[in-house]
């Protein structure tokens, strides 16, 4: 945040923008410190009255994300909390160049660091369907059409990290890659339904009545809903792997409709290889410290293990008689 050096002059920045443009006066600031948004930053706040907030600024452009939110927030949609608008409508501002948005602050614990039995799918799954039963919001253009993060596809994104990668590893991506075009080729017509884009046990929070509240709508879009079926029927959370149980009480919450598992199989090969390279890109800097490499390192061996995303397409694959080779 160019011209904000340390975390108390962006802290005093973001409270001034919040009571200008929200009409909200915040008086605690707690920055978040993590994330995989390097370009965000989150402020956990409480205004004069006590109440918790959410504050977050960031470079990328969310504003899709941000009314679809505060479209199922004011429809009333189940386990979403819309983002409060600013003095112009908008559930957003701008200052600095970057997006600055504020919401209630969700009390509750991460579904991702709760008990394995925490988190109710079937509750959670009926609010993924809520999102995907919505319209997407007028007035914002969705930043991407599928399932696609980065800009380029599989293959050119192996091209740029194919040099730091083992034999093994190269031609483990580079089969997904491949298995990827196969399946575009055969793809057929569906249904394109406002998705979250990212809705893993990550960003959902399980309040103190143990409801879950899907959060963080930073990768919204309007896409094929697989594009979010995919982190449930197959997992991204390598330290979490879903179990059949899970996945059949989701569904039950999800209700009946016709998921395509080859579309499953394809969104995997790409969510996999973008997840990858970017953690390869992210390790290429030098480290800050110890602990750093060794994250990256475990990051790293958690995506191509077991219970990682590349083992779990390449199994889809082979379910669909159709093996990364």
């Amino acid at each position: 945040m160019g011209g904000m050096d340390t975390i108390d002059e962006r802290s005093a920045w973001a409270r001034t923008v919040v009571e200008r443009d929200f009409g909200v006066r915040l008086v605690d600031f707690l920055p978040i410190i993590g994330g995989l948004d390097h370009g965000a930053q989150v402020w956990f706040a409480t205004d004069d009255a006590g109440a918790p907030w959410s504050v977050k600024a960031s470079r990328r452009d969310g504003r899709f994300g941000l009314a679809l939110a505060s479209a199922l927030g004011d429809a009333r949609a189940p386990g979403i909390a819309a983002p409060t608008r600013a003095r112009d409508g908008r559930p957003w501002t701008e200052d600095s160049g970057l997006l600055v948005s504020l919401a209630p602050w969700i009390v509750g614990d991460d579904a991702v660091d709760s008990g394995e039995d925490a988190l109710p799918w079937e509750e959670f799954g009926a609010v993924l369907r809520g999102v995907h039963d919505s319209a997407p919001p007028a007035g914002t253009v969705p930043p991407r059409r599928g399932i696609r993060r980065a800009q380029r596809p599989p293959a050119a994104l192996l091209a740029e990290v194919d040099e730091h990668l083992t034999p093994e590893l190269r031609d483990r991506l580079h089969a997904l890659a491949l298995a990827e075009r196969r399946l575009k080729r055969s793809r057929t017509p569906t249904a394109r339904v406002p998705v979250h884009g990212d809705p893993h046990p990550g960003n959902v929070v399980i309040d103190a009545h143990g409801s879950p509240w899907l959060i963080d709508f930073d990768e919204a879009t309007v896409a094929p809903r697989e594009v979010d079926l995919l982190l449930v029927e197959l997992g991204v959370i390598f330290a979490r792997p879903i179990t059949d149980a899970q996945r059949r009480a989701f569904r039950a919450g999800y209700g009946e409709t016709l998921i395509d598992d080859e579309r499953i199989a394809r969104f995997g090969c790409v969510r996999a290889v973008e997840d990858v390279a970017t953690t390869v890109l992210r390790s290429l800097a030098p480290a800050r410290t110890t602990a750093e490499e060794e994250e990256r390192r475990a990051l790293l061996e958690g995506q191509l293990g077991p219970h990682g995303l590349v083992s779990l397409v390449e199994t889809a694959l082979d379910r669909l008689g159709q093996p990364a080779a």
